[in-house]
């Protein structure tokens, strides 16, 4: 791996000292915690849209890489992703504003934003006032330029070619325009794009002996027509009103094939099929109240509807038939209401009082048929319908205290009154209702210490409760596990503690940073895979595990079934507690050091022991699919004489687990590298390459499955996987008029 990353480096900037001339950024900074990149700054790269530019300033890529995870894992969960609109952690703000959305994700609409209608963007770090946010991480403050003409449109032209598989091409414009006080943006993108993977596995029996392999070959293409609107309208009064707005109908169509030399009928065909339609609309007001102070109304609406249906066949030609299917339907929605006042209440003083209303709908019903022989009608073996309402109310009051130059104190305290109605909606009709109510208090403190012009303190100590993933109530089929997990209704929401201390030391003349961060996590009701089995003994008598399991071995006592119909069931659920610890280092460099000012180098280390009690086998361990250590490199060159830019992008982490019931799957996951280019050509246009998974692997994995429950150690097979990652390229070319 540091093979890898030395020649790819080296690679790289030799390539850029071949074509160079250097040139130096220049830091506008107006005090020690924040820096200001104007105009100037960004000339020498040759900006097309604001995302261009964002990801020329240091630091700033890592934060739009994960916002588009926490963007992917919104898409995936019931309640939105993250609780209600957030305030802490790594924030990206446009004029002092957050971005009223969540369908409607901020790095969508940065890159829909022209180049030419910033003013400067700001990098603020640690506690500041005066903006919509909390933040202990880093705050970008985009600033546009007012009172210019900002008629312009946006196209993009892109593809993508997977190996071994056809090229999906995707088309994006956007129109932006301005009549007196009233700014808008008119976009339109067709999105049309694919996941694909292979995986090679060995089957051996508990003796070590070969019993079978299987090649499994998976390609979907995941595909959208994505319309979007931000409107912005200012009073005369200085009034501002910003409204958006999402509308995406889009779908997937994926085929995998499984061909296993044991099966009587290969090979093995799943063809998947999903339509859905999301839509969003968003929003937020603000305007002074005189002695009052200012306001500041926010709202978010959205709905999502899909169907999704999995067929499943066995063999070819004649002998070709289906033997099960599974159909998902889900509709879900959600509106968030959110206004405060904030007034300043002393010198370098502001308070801020509001509150937030949040409603949460989820209704998903999930069928499941199958049949073992071609002339039998498909027979619904598993069904579940569950109907979920989910109402939360926040008060909340927010002070911030400029002790002086250099220190700044915020503090909060919010408190949560929600409630959850969870109906499981059973075959004859009748309602099993869960109908529960929580209350929580949240406290922050966040504090800011400029212990000089370029060295900085930070600290917090926070409460926090998480959004419940609504998925984990329903029963669904897992289908790189090929169980079927079951749903749970009475799953609480997790809370943490977080205490982090952070030192951050900044080079001048922006020449780079280091930063490094302590943490301590402590969890309760943590989330995770709960063993749910009604144990009995001899005379079946209700026992806990470890008295069943200190039982003598007896098959029929194993082979209980009780009067649920059930055996031994997992599912996701709570465990009262768990806690993280570890550390954080970040660094930003500029090259000039070695010859090579115009160049930029980025790495972030996380270090992160996550523990918790296994809840089948008694043992402490990790979090399930985490792992303890994390890497990002990032290296970018410009070569603005040449209108030229490459660099590469690489992600690792150590070894994780999952653990179930019923296996054990430690997994040893292959780093990642994506490298680009990009040259500015005819002066207007820029024109992208990417290639990425070019190491040809995903990583290694070993499953270790049991007969039954784990506890009991009877292995039933061992399962050997190599997960091949087929290579990647992409091509764009963009520009605007």
């Amino acid at each position: 791996m540091n093979k890898t990353i030395v020649a790819t480096l080296f690679l790289t900037t030799a390539l850029g000292n071949w074509m160079t001339n250097a040139f130096s950024a220049e830091e506008m900074a107006t005090d020690s915690s924040v820096v200001i990149y104007d105009k100037a700054y960004f000339e020498t790269f040759s900006p097309v849209t604001l995302l261009d530019m964002l990801q020329a300033v240091p630091g700033v890529p890592e934060i739009l890489n994960a916002n588009e995870q926490r963007a992917r894992q919104a898409q995936r969960t019931g309640g939105g992703g993250q609780r209600g609109f957030g305030s802490g952690g790594d924030q990206i703000l446009m004029d002092g504003k957050r971005l009223a959305g969540k369908a409607n994700n901020i790095n969508d609409t940065l890159s829909r934003v022209s180049a030419v209608q910033v003013g400067h963007i700001e990098l603020i770090r640690g506690a500041s006032s005066g903006l919509d946010v909390q933040s202990q991480g880093l705050v970008i403050n985009i600033v546009m330029t007012e009172g210019a003409s900002t008629s312009t449109t946006f196209w993009q032209l892109k593809g993508e070619y997977t190996q071994g598989y056809k090229f999906l091409p995707e088309f994006l414009i956007s129109h932006t325009g301005s009549l007196r006080k009233f700014d808008y943006t008119l976009s339109y993108e067709r999105k049309n794009n694919g996941s694909k993977f292979d995986i090679d596995e060995e089957f051996y029996d508990p003796l070590g002996n070969q019993k079978s392999t299987q090649t499994i070959k998976n390609g979907s293409t995941r595909f959208a027509h994505g319309f979007n609107t931000n409107l912005a309208y200012e009073f005369e009064d200085g009034a501002r009103l910003r409204l958006n707005g999402l509308y995406e109908p889009n779908g997937q169509k994926g085929t995998e094939i499984r061909d296993k030399t044991s099966d009587m009928l290969r090979p093995v065909v799943w063809v998947t099929d999903r339509d859905a339609d999301k839509w969003e609309v968003g929003g937020d007001y603000t305007r002074s109240l005189g002695f009052l102070g200012s306001l500041k109304l926010l709202f978010v609406i959205n709905s999502n509807k899909e169907d999704y249906l999995v067929d499943r066949f066995k063999g070819t030609g004649s002998q070709k038939y289906e033997y099960s299917r599974d159909d998902t339907d889900l509709e879900q929605s959600e509106k968030i209401f959110r206004g405060s006042i904030t007034k300043d209440i002393a010198d370098g003083q502001s308070l801020e009082i509001g509150g937030e209303a949040a409603y949460n709908k989820f209704n998903k019903t999930f069928d499941s048929f199958s049949r073992s022989d071609t002339i039998s009608d498909l027979l619904n073996n598993t069904s579940d319908n569950v109907k979920i309402k989910e109402n939360r109310y926040e008060v909340f009051a927010s002070h911030s205290f400029n002790i002086s130059s250099a220190m700044v104190l915020q503090s909060s305290i919010t408190t949560e009154f929600s409630k959850i109605v969870a109906d499981n909606v059973l075959p004859e009709g009748q309602i099993d209702r869960r109908d529960t109510s929580f209350t929580y208090i949240k406290p922050r403190f966040n504090f800011r210490y400029d212990v000089t012009e370029q060295d900085q303190i930070r600290l917090l100590a926070e409460k926090q409760v998480s959004q419940l993933d609504f998925n984990n109530f329903v029963t669904r089929f897992d289908q790189l596990e090929q169980i079927f997990k079951v749903g749970n209704t009475n799953i609480r929401p997790e809370q943490t503690w977080d205490f982090a201390a952070t030192y951050e030391h900044r080079l001048p003349n922006d020449r780079g940073s280091f930063e490094v961060e302590l943490f301590y996590r402590k969890y309760t009701d943590h989330i995770s895979v709960v063993d749910f089995t009604n144990y009995v003994d001899f005379a079946f008598n209700p026992v806990d595990s470890d008295t069943f399991f200190a039982l003598p071995p007896d098959i029929a006592l194993r082979d209980f079934v009780d009067d649920t119909g059930e055996s031994y069931v997992a599912k996701s659920g709570n465990i009262p507690k768990a806690n993280a610890y570890g550390v954080k280092l970040k660094t930003n460099l500029r090259l000039g050091f070695i010859g090579v000012p115009n160049a930029t180098f980025s790495v972030n280390y996380t270090y992160e022991r996550r523990r918790t009690t296994d809840q089948f086998t008694g043992l402490e361990r990790n979090f399930d699919r985490l792992s303890d250590q994390n890497w990002t490199i990032n290296f970018r060159h410009d070569i603005p004489e040449y209108q030229f830019t490459h660099g590469f992008d690489f992600t690792a982490r150590s070894d994780y687990t999952r653990n179930y019931i019923n296996f054990y799957w430690p997994n040893s996951p292959a780093a990642n590298i994506k490298i680009y280019a990009e040259k500015t050509i005819f002066s207007d246009y820029k024109l992208r390459l990417e290639a990425e998974g070019l190491r040809k692997t995903r990583g290694l994995a070993t499953s270790w499955i049991y007969h039954d429950h784990i506890r009991f150690n009877d292995l039933n097979e061992r399962k050997e996987q190599n997960w091949k990652r087929l290579t990647e390229l992409r091509i764009s070319i963009q520009g605007s008029f």
